[in-house]
């Protein structure tokens, strides 16, 4: 498993943020990057993803040890949440799945 990618993990509030425009907008906090390995989104949870109104954009594999709930990852300069995280018990927990859909995606400032 090639581990070339490196994703920066944030901890983000989404309750009652606003930007200066008034809109809703996750307060950002502490974060770290780390190493990651990218995987294809296979179609059926593409489908499933759009069909609930978000576009699952990419997965990556973490160590377990270093994920710490956070709600937004930034890859290649853009932001994305963290939609959904899954612990590989074939790995013995040693990795989770990060699930990423775009930010401003439906239900990202909630």
């Amino acid at each position: 498993m090639p581990w070339s990618d490196e994703i920066t993990l944030i901890h983000a509030d989404f309750n009652n943020a606003l930007d200066d425009d008034g809109f809703s907008a996750p307060r950002l906090g502490g974060h770290i990057t780390i190493y990651a390995s990218k995987k294809s989104v296979g179609f059926n949870e593409f489908f499933k993803a759009k069909q609930a109104g978000y576009t699952e954009q990419m997965k990556f594999d973490v160590y377990t040890a270093e994920y710490e709930g956070q709600t937004i990852a930034e890859y290649d300069g853009k932001l994305y949440r963290i939609l959904r995280t899954y612990i590989d018990p074939k790995t013995s927990g040693e990795y989770t799945e990060l699930t990423l859909s775009d930010l401003k995606e439906k239900g990202a400032a909630r």
